[in-house]
């Protein structure tokens, strides 16, 4: 079996994937085509570091390519960020930092070799042109020395460090998901483990204020309750059963989010 590209993109189920999906499979037809995700929000580069940190590390070696370019056209950089087990190919705006230091970064290089871009480039559609050539001529015996020099002023991008506040910790919250479960960037290890399952926290969250019990799962609650658990990505989630937690509480990224023990 070939190599294996995931895609990343804000682009919807649109002919702009598709397009991507050509350039890769004509300069190499056994490349396997995974789509992670083409709804991330438009433009929201958070969101899209999200997608990619909760879906690379489950995938043997690939090479990850992430399309959410507000930038697109401008003097931004192009990046090839090699990893333990991964290359992530995509634009210098950080959304690919978080899954890369996941996954443990080993070096940076800056696309700057024309020789791997298509012939013609678009000012608006890197993603074709420039990142899913590239990406495809690594996957095929490109050595990754020869996209362009190795950097380390590229733009960096966490989730923020959550911090004391009083008996509790203060985070933000990264992203919602489809299903309106809302992705603090609060961990188990922040908050040195996490509360017995069935005692009750208190949760700020924007202008909301609420007591919700800590459960292990969603029907842990009844239908419409709110509750907290930990994330399949290791991160404190404040959600709603058979609801969506987001929509009900007016939620937005980069909002805080305190918990304590109530």
């Amino acid at each position: 079996m070939g190599p294996i590209l995931t895609l990343t993109t804000d682009f919807g189920p649109t002919e702009y994937v598709a397009a991507m999906k050509g350039v890769v499979l004509s300069i190499n037809p056994d490349i396997r085509i995974v789509d992670v995700e083409h709804h991330v929000r438009p433009q929201d580069i958070l969101h899209g570091a999200y997608v990619l940190y909760a879906a690379a590390p489950h995938f043997p070696f690939a090479a990850h390519l992430a399309v959410v370019d507000p930038g697109v056209g401008t003097a931004r950089r192009g990046l090839v960020v090699v990893c333990e087990g991964a290359l992530f190919v995509g634009p210098d705006n950080g959304i690919l930092i978080p899954a890369a230091s996941r996954m443990g970064i080993k070096e940076v290089r800056a696309i700057e070799n024309r020789e791997l871009f298509r012939k013609e480039v678009s000012s608006t559609f890197h993603g074709r042109d420039v990142f899913a050539p590239v990406a495809a001529h690594l996957l095929s015996g490109t050595k990754v020395r020869e996209v362009g020099p190795a950097v380390k002023d590229f733009v960096d991008l966490d989730f923020g460090a959550p911090r004391k506040r009083g008996a509790g910790l203060e985070g933000r919250v990264i992203t919602a998901d489809r299903f309106g479960n809302v992705i603090t960037n609060l961990t188990q290890k922040d908050a040195e483990g996490p509360p017995d399952l069935g005692k009750r926290l208190s949760v700020t969250l924007g202008g909301y204020e609420m007591t919700a019990p800590f459960v292990g799962t969603y029907a842990d609650v009844a239908r419409g309750d709110y509750l907290v658990t930990i994330s399949s990505s290791g991160f404190v989630e404040v959600a709603r059963r058979d609801g969506d937690a987001a929509a009900s509480l007016n939620v937005s990224p980069g909002m805080a989010v305190t918990v304590r023990k109530a």
